[in-house]
């Protein structure tokens, strides 16, 4: 049999098991001595003391000397103690009453007499199986001197309270693991709204005791705010004594910083009235939430305003592009008109010295056959530039018609060779190189194929000194052939390479070259001419060992003849 505290009461173990006593040496399992030395006298005089105790008579009751003798029991003591059966209260079994000491008495005598009050103590016995509980009050009983002559006390069965109040914490246990569980800290208001509980979770959070808050409305140490789903209804909510959820609280700590949570409550009401008793909650720290969603609203406004102004400056360059786009049509198609209107009258000036040189219209004299030479040269350098600018502006402006179709590489080459092999020579180049023999056929517009050549193997010739050589080669990659035309002229630096091939760029970093006339644009229609062929142009070249430059274009493969207008 075990026992527990009432609480603020001293604790005396009252606890014993027995068998029932059959002889008197096996009684309570120890020895228990006969009380002849009691008279009854005396005894009725400690029972008539009694008379000046108040107790409940509807509990079991004992009354025992100080020696720890058995004076007197009840009724309900002699029902209860025979329910026991072999189990006994501290005073024992009811059939030693004015015969034996009780030893299990001692303890609770002596506790008496060292308290000088009464002494309480839950004893735990087992009937049928079942635990049951019983608070056991023990008073002291005084003569007329104030001097305590016996002991008395009662039983009260106390189970059911106790089972009650053990639920009680267990729900209280598994609430407080729920609070902990779903939120970090919760609240009670009372009927005006009023703090009257706040959690030590909050304190610890916000960094202040609680009695601070305590007593005190919301309002007047936070202030209540719109959260992140737009929703503002926890004041509204509990005027109008509404549940809420999730409304957003906000706090200031000691360092001044915001603190923000998410306050969830419903309303209390008495159950039997229905009566309004006020506001039970919990509250969720979301700080560290809401810093995160205001880092990424930043973030998309950012966005926004970039995509914004990227947007404005888009529409900015697509109206500068319009208009670039428009001057250049304008620009080619103005270059375009005066080429051609150009072209009439050099035509008529290169014929007429042309007719002069070879003395068509009678013998002249030598300076003037001299000066229509030098007309004749003159004019068709400037017949060169005026197609070199027509063929910009033809390609730029979209107007370039391609005739594509099956070209032998050999003849080709020949026919562009042709074209510069009086220059190789009159400047004393070896041309041994210049002679291939293949059998490949290139895929593209043979005007335009011949005019890349003439124009790569015009540079070879103008770029490369007295004594120097040019050539060409041929060879198959995949599904291109390519055809590269080389010098050992004075070569390209590493930086001019990169802008070789653009418009109006002539190398110019050496003396030699400065003797050479042109344009700038073969070099960049020759790779606008092989790209529109579905090829390229590259170069390589080294300072001082010459050029190598290679066109690419792709093989005939017996596809059925077609025009390409560009």
């Amino acid at each position: 049999m075990g026992k527990r505290p009432t609480q603020d009461r001293k604790v005396v173990d009252l606890s014993m098991r027995r068998t029932r006593p059959v002889h008197v040496k096996d009684a309570f399992g120890a020895t228990i001595e006969k009380a002849g030395e009691h008279a009854l006298p005396a005894n009725e005089q400690i029972l008539g003391l009694l008379s000046n105790i108040l107790f409940d008579e509807s509990l079991p009751f004992y009354v025992a000397a100080l020696d720890g003798t058995v004076i007197h029991t009840n009724g309900h003591y002699n029902k209860l103690d025979t329910s026991l059966g072999e189990t006994t209260l501290a005073p024992g079994a009811a059939d030693c009453v004015g015969r034996y000491r009780v030893p299990s008495l001692k303890p609770v005598i002596d506790d008496v007499l060292a308290s000088d009050t009464t002494v309480r103590a839950e004893e735990i016995v087992t009937i049928d199986s079942r635990d049951r509980v019983f608070l056991g009050r023990h008073i002291p009983v005084r003569n007329d001197r104030k001097e305590i002559v016996a002991v008395a006390g009662t039983y009260e069965d106390v189970t059911m309270q106790i089972r009650g109040i053990e639920e009680a914490n267990k729900t209280q246990a598994q609430f407080q693991d729920f609070a902990r569980a779903s939120s970090d800290w919760f609240f009670e208001c009372d009927d005006d709204l009023r703090i009257s509980s706040l959690s030590e979770r909050f304190t610890a959070i916000v960094g202040q005791p609680a009695s601070l808050f305590i007593g005190s409305r919301f309002e007047q140490f936070g202030r209540f705010d719109t959260n992140m789903e737009g929703r503002f209804e926890g004041t509204r909510a509990m005027k109008s004594r509404k549940p809420f959820r999730e409304q957003l609280f906000v706090v200031s700590d000691p360092s001044g910083s915001e603190l923000k949570f998410h306050l969830s409550g419903v309303p209390v009401f008495d159950r039997k009235t229905g009566t309004f008793e006020g506001f039970r909650g919990v509250g969720m720290d979301v700080t560290s939430l809401y810093a995160q969603s205001d880092e990424r609203q930043a973030a998309k406004d950012n966005l926004e305003s970039l995509f914004a102004e990227l947007t404005r400056k888009n529409i900015a360059l697509d109206v500068a592009t319009e208009q670039a786009t428009s001057a250049l049509r304008a620009k080619n198609e103005f270059l375009a008109a005066m080429s051609h209107e150009l072209r009439t009258p050099l035509n008529a000036i290169i014929g007429f010295a042309e007719a002069f040189s070879q003395e068509t219209f009678g013998n002249l004299d030598a300076a003037y056959i001299e000066y229509s030479n030098d007309i004749r040269a003159s004019g068709q350098h400037l017949l060169g530039l005026i197609n070199d600018i027509l063929d910009v502006a033809v390609i730029e402006g979209g107007g370039l018609s391609l005739q594509l179709d099956e070209i032998g590489v050999e003849d080709l080459v020949s026919k562009a060779v042709h074209m510069n092999i009086e220059a190789a020579k009159a400047k004393g180049l070896k041309t041994s190189a210049l002679e291939i023999s293949t059998n490949l056929c290139a895929w593209a517009d043979e005007r335009r194929a011949t005019q890349i050549l003439v124009n790569l193997l015009s540079n070879a010739v103008k770029f490369t000194p007295e004594g120097g050589e040019i050539g060409v080669e041929v060879s198959k990659n995949g599904n291109e052939l390519s055809l590269t035309v080389w010098d050992t002229g004075v070569g390209i630096t590493a930086e001019h390479q990169k802008q070789v091939f653009e418009k109006f760029h002539q190398v110019t970093d050496h003396i030699y070259s400065r003797r050479q006339e042109g344009t700038g644009l073969g070099l960049h229609i020759s790779r606008e001419l092989a790209r529109k062929m579905d090829g390229d142009l590259t170069v390589d070249s080294e300072t001082g060992k010459g050029s190598r430059f290679t066109v690419t274009l792709p093989i005939a493969d017996g596809r059925v003849q077609d025009s390409n207008f560009i």
